[in-house]
């Protein structure tokens, strides 16, 4: 364990996010930039102490971290300070990072508010939110963008700090090794993880864990010295309150086992969900809490499991994902919940990249990685030819992948490879490829990547022009969220949803962790509306694929089944209905 005064890891990776995003506003080159997000992400989710590393010179042990910026964390592991960063700071307003880092904004919006409306700093945003002018007159700045970013002003103005979030793909691994690593304990009888990541939230301001001992302090200590933990926050007796080195606060409250489902229920059901359970209670002249459930008489009866919670409460168990107060208590008092959809159902990978544009594996690794996966089918779909960041590909290099992709089909004889493209959606709705090459290919994802910040009437009709052509099989990650980095897209769901129908057209679950997009109520709607959904990994590497259980969660929190899944079906059903479109346009 670090001690108190050491850099975090999550100090460092603040630091070269922030030198990313002036390096952004001053115009720089992008593999600049670039270089300095990658190195943010590595360290952010590196589990040991980077600046542990820096002291011993191991830093370059560490992927996207060479000789330059290794100093660079060593200069701030000793100073608290890096120079560069500190010049540059002189040079851009400093206040306009923070500008940056308000939710919405980012680093070019900040740029245009800078350039446009001489906005520097936070206060002279807040000037800028209340004026006459406004901030819709600014590039890039919607409606609901600004009512956002008034809204967080009024939380700065009243003195409350925007609350850190961390993705799940980088909270939910650090939470499972240390409930594997505590379960595994002599004197642990269960361990488990709960609250939001339990439900399967993008984001998680930290991370829950329920623990069954009768040695509680035997297993705080085990948490306080474990290699993932940066510092001790706060220890009680039955609570201990650490620090990670990717800057997780992680939250242990231990039980006896005899009331352990009385704490993994309260810890795991969102507020207003445990709400609905007190009142249920309540009118049961019963009271519920993470200590059991107390009878009028003022007997209190524990639960090993949450299912006799539920059960005293005349309730089927409710799927965790569920937890949220939408209508779950009500199906848990009748006929309860079918089958969700789960992992194993999934038969096939409909979005997936190689080297031919912006993924980090060729396509016969990509294959050997789904075959391990237990994949049916992978749709290689590589990026189309505007997206030259991506290394979007011509019609011409379509053609040469093809003949790679046949001939490492030839060799398969587990999995079906098959030809795809990600083809991007211009600003008018027209696709990046011509009508008769989309329709060579076996499977279509029609995704937007740019000029996102476009009218609703616009982005609403660029996607539903791409959701009726037929040769589009699915509408890839559809607002274009990126948790933490940009704001969903303004659309009229109605509107795609009826156009997504008409065209027999699905609409994807992106399981990326930082896009996880469709979100739940999302694609509630879209299931109730009759669109189909799939469930798209996004896979850039051969570990990829394991993303597919963010997207699960997505779906199982809308409470969808294998039958709405179109991925849960067998590759033959997916390439009929393709056929079926082809055929009758």
């Amino acid at each position: 364990m670090a001690t108190a005064e050491e850099v975090t890891n999550g100090e460092v990776a603040r630091a070269f996010h922030l030198m990313a995003d002036l390096l952004e506003l001053d115009g720089a080159l992008r593999h600049r930039i670039m270089a300095y997000r990658r190195a943010a992400v590595r360290v952010a989710g590196e589990e040991r102490s980077v600046a542990q590393l820096a002291r011993a010179g191991r830093a370059t042990d560490l992927a996207d971290i060479g000789d330059a910026l290794a100093a660079k964390i060593g200069e701030l592991v000793e100073t608290r300070e890096i120079a560069a960063l500190e010049k540059l700071a002189a040079r851009v307003p400093r206040g306009l990072a923070a500008v940056a880092r308000i939710g919405g904004i980012g680093p070019a919006r900040a740029r245009a508010l800078w350039q446009e409306a001489d906005v520097t700093d936070i206060e002279s945003l807040r000037v800028r939110a209340e004026s006459e002018e406004g901030l819709t007159a600014v590039s890039g700045i919607g409606p609901r963008t600004a009512e956002s970013i008034r809204s967080q002003l009024a939380g700065l103005a009243a003195g409350q700090e925007p609350e850190p979030r961390v993705s799940i793909g980088r909270a939910l691994p650090i939470a499972e090794r240390l409930v594997a690593d505590l379960g595994a304990l002599p004197f642990v009888e269960r361990a488990e993880i709960a609250g939001g990541l339990r439900r399967g939230a993008p984001t998680a301001k930290d991370a829950d864990l329920a623990v069954a001992t009768s040695r509680p302090r035997e297993v705080a200590q085990a948490l306080a010295d474990h290699p993932t933990v940066a510092r001790v926050l706060s220890r009680g007796a039955q609570r201990c309150v650490v620090e990670t080195h990717i800057g997780l606060p992680v939250e242990l409250r231990l039980s006896p086992p005899a009331s352990f489902g009385n704490l993994l229920q309260h810890l795991t059901g969102s507020a207003a969900h445990n709400t609905r359970l007190r009142e249920r209670a309540a009118g049961m002249g019963m009271s519920v809490s993470e200590h059991g459930i107390t009878a009028a008489d003022g007997t209190v009866t524990t639960h090993e499991d949450e299912e006799g919670v539920y059960a005293a409460l005349g309730l089927r168990v409710i799927p965790p994902e569920l937890r949220r107060d939408t209508d779950e208590i009500a199906r848990a008092a009748g006929g309860g919940f079918p089958e969700l959809v789960s992992v194993a159902d999934i038969r096939g990978e409909l979005h997936a990249h190689s080297t031919w544009s912006d993924g980090e594996a060729s396509i016969a690794e990509m294959a050997a990685a789904g075959r391990t996966a237990g994949l049916a089918y992978l749709v290689i779909t590589d990026h189309s030819q505007s997206l030259g960041f991506a290394g979007g590909l011509t019609p011409e290099q379509v053609a040469d992948q093809w003949s790679e992709i046949a001939e490492v089909a030839a060799s398969e004889r587990r999995l079906r490879l098959l030809r795809g493209t990600e083809v991007d959606i211009l600003s008018d709705g027209r696709l990046d490829f011509s009508d008769e090459l989309l329709a060579e290919f076996d499977w279509v994802v029609a995704s937007v990547h740019s000029r996102l910040n476009q009218s609703p009437e616009r982005m609403t009709s660029r996607l539903a022009r791409a959701a009726r052509h037929p040769a589009v099989d699915v509408i890839g990650h559809p607002t274009g969220r990126m948790h933490g980095r940009r704001e969903e897209a303004e659309i009229d769901f109605d509107e795609l949803f009826a156009a997504a129908r008409d065209g027999g057209t699905a609409l994807e679950i992106n399981a990326s962790p930082m896009r996880m997009d469709l979100g739940a109520g999302r694609a509630r709607a879209a299931a109730d509306a009759g669109v189909a959904l799939t469930i798209g990994s996004d896979a850039h590497s051969t570990s990829g694929f394991a993303l597919r259980r963010y997207g699960v969660m997505v779906a199982r929190a809308a409470g969808l089944i294998p039958d709405q899944i179109l991925n849960c079906r067998p590759w033959d059903e997916l390439a009929a209905r393709r056929a079926a479109r082809l055929d009758a346009a």
